[in-house]
């Protein structure tokens, strides 16, 4: 995915799978299921269970992630 600063989530949403995010470029400001935000910089990864609420946003220079879903949802 690559993302233009500010883009974001439509709110907290949440799905059957599982998730996984590589932040290749920029940053990215995740929220999973009750836990604090987490900010992803370059070389950092994040996988969680698609069931948990999350939403996101692209930090300020934007961001280019590798963003793997299983199964399929889109």
């Amino acid at each position: 995915w690559v993302l233009s600063a500010g883009a974001r989530s439509e709110g907290a949403y949440s799905h059957v799978g599982e998730e996984f995010i590589h932040v290749l470029k920029g940053e990215l400001i995740i929220t999973v299921g009750e836990e604090a935000a987490t900010h992803l910089y370059v070389g950092d990864s994040i996988s969680f269970e698609s069931r948990k609420p999350h939403m996101w946003v692209a930090g300020e220079q934007g961001a280019e992630l590798l963003w793997v879903n299983t199964p399929k949802s889109w």
